[in-house]
């Protein structure tokens, strides 16, 4: 049998990374949300 997950790294933080959540207004929001929850970490790679 083979691994079902393999990890891209790239294409994950491109998609959900810090730079990409602060470029849009909904995204601001979703940071700011998880940093007022007191999260350890904001997005994927922050």
């Amino acid at each position: 049998m083979s691994i079902t997950f393999k990890l891209k790294r790239k294409k994950r933080n491109r998609k959900h990374g810090f730079l990409k959540r602060m470029a849009t207004h909904d995204g601001r929001k979703i940071v700011k949300r998880r940093r007022a929850s007191g999260r350890k970490r904001i997005a994927v790679h922050a």
